[in-house]
């Protein structure tokens, strides 16, 4: 895979891969195809694998069998040996030690693109769309996404240091992070870890900081939405009010300061307030990401004792009286049901300082009982500034959330199922609220 595309080397050996990958292929008549554009996204017949791969070539460093359902079998790739060695396939027994990062690596790339079985001539980064066809914004962002999910895979196949194989650089790396965070460790702390391994480890490959260590796994990262709202809880600047400077309902300034950079051209804004949107789409279609995780979303329909008891909140009238008002909805177990949580909170733990912050967080009911109220099943949805409570006008911050939500309960959004291997059509309709009196 190392030579160049236009050799016979190179279309003898494609040829060599095709024919031993359809032969230990999970599905028989299709594959992932691991070319440059496909990245292991789209299912497609060899005649088309075999295309892909001359004109695309592979993906950079994919040189382990691991994308086409043989968990516990590698694939040989030593420099000393040609790049395929068809005899050097054997299972590993010990399962215990097979490294998970792989999983994830394949779990995520169904969200990279257009994600699951596309039928064989989806382009998941668009690269061959006419222009004008789709939004240039979003294509950057597409292909911006599939480049950083490009480099996480070579950062995977890199080793640690040389002659290392044990850790790879990513899953030293995500190890390191995931410590980090059960830690409590400080940025400034992890800074100085990483200062003292690169001093006892120098021919280790580290990030040189955590603003570093956090960009090697930006692919895996969701985001969220900044939107500019009046001071006075009247609007929110965008939609219609997206370009206007001046509050339409009580004339106040969108801008709480205006400066003018040293070139003269442009001019820093600094916004009175700003909410915090956390796009609800994207984090419900991470919860079918992982088999396991899509699986639970669905214990409530294959697994619930039923024995006339109220054990989970599926058993409760309120569920039964929705499947009944929505037989549609209720058709598909792995529709959503969400509880919508909103309250106050100061942020900085004194009640010397008059500071509330409002966060609204959406539950998923679907989950078995032991973790439907776990903290990291919590989906944050809206950050609600302070200092004030926004009160009777918290319907304006709001808006963001229920757009989306009536569009999931519509129209639906497009899901792949990692439990199933296929796509589905996601649906998700607000069950019940928690709040106090104000929410």
């Amino acid at each position: 895979m190392d030579k160049a595309r236009n050799t016979q080397a190179y279309i003898d050996r494609v040829a060599k891969f095709i024919e031993f990958a359809f032969t230990h292929s999970a599905r028989g008549n299709a594959i992932l195809c691991p070319c440059r554009k496909c990245l292991n996204c789209c299912w497609f017949e060899a005649s088309d694998v075999y295309e892909h791969l001359l004109y695309h070539g592979f993906i950079s460093g994919y040189k382990r069998w691991i994308y086409h359902g043989e968990a516990s079998s590698s694939l040989a790739s030593d420099s000393d040996h040609d790049p395929v060695q068809l005899d050097d396939v054997q299972e590993e027994n010990d399962l215990d030690n097979y490294d998970e990062m792989f999983e994830m690596i394949q779990d995520m790339a169904h969200l990279i693109g257009d994600l699951g079985d596309s039928g064989g001539g989806e382009d998941p980064i668009h690269e061959d769309v006419e222009p004008g066809s789709v939004d240039p914004l979003l294509e950057r962002k597409k292909k911006h996404e599939a480049d950083a999910f490009r480099q996480f895979i070579a950062d995977d196949d890199e080793e640690l240091y040389p002659g290392c194989t044990t850790f790879s650089k990513l899953c030293f790396v995500v190890r390191l992070l995931h410590t980090k965070s059960l830690g409590g460790w400080s940025d400034k702390s992890f800074d100085m870890m990483l200062e003292l391994l690169k001093e006892a480890f120098p021919t280790a490959k580290l990030p040189k900081n955590f603003y570093e260590a956090k960009k090697m796994i930006k692919c895996l990262e969701l985001g969220y939405i900044k939107i500019h709202a009046c001071e006075n809880d009247c609007i929110l600047f965008w939609k219609e009010h997206a370009d206007k400077d001046i509050c339409p309902t009580c004339k106040t300034s969108r801008w709480k300061s205006e400066k003018n950079n040293l070139d003269g051209k442009r001019v820093h804004k600094v916004p009175r307030k700003v909410l915090r949107y956390f796009p609800i789409k994207k984090r419900l279609q991470r919860l079918f990401v992982s088999p396991k995780s899509a699986t639970d979303c669905k214990w409530h329909d294959e697994e619930r004792t039923r024995d006339g008891l109220i054990r989970h909140t599926a058993d409760a009238p309120a569920w039964k009286d929705f499947d009944a008002k929505y037989p549609k909805f209720a058709e598909d177990s792995r529709n959503i049901r969400l509880l919508i949580c909103a309250d106050g909170f100061n942020p900085f733990r004194t009640m010397n300082l008059s500071c509330t912050v409002w966060p609204v967080v959406a539950i998923s009911l679907n989950l078995p009982p032991w973790l439907c109220m776990k903290q990291q099943n919590f989906i944050l949805s809206l950050l609600i500034p302070g200092p004030k409570s926004p009160g009777r006008d918290i319907d304006v911050f709001l808006e963001p959330l229920i757009d989306d939500l009536n569009s999931l309960f519509e129209e639906g959004v497009r899901t792949y199922d990692a439990s199933t291997g296929k796509p589905f059509n996601l649906h998700a309709a607000v069950l019940s609220t928690t709040s106090d009196l104000p929410g």
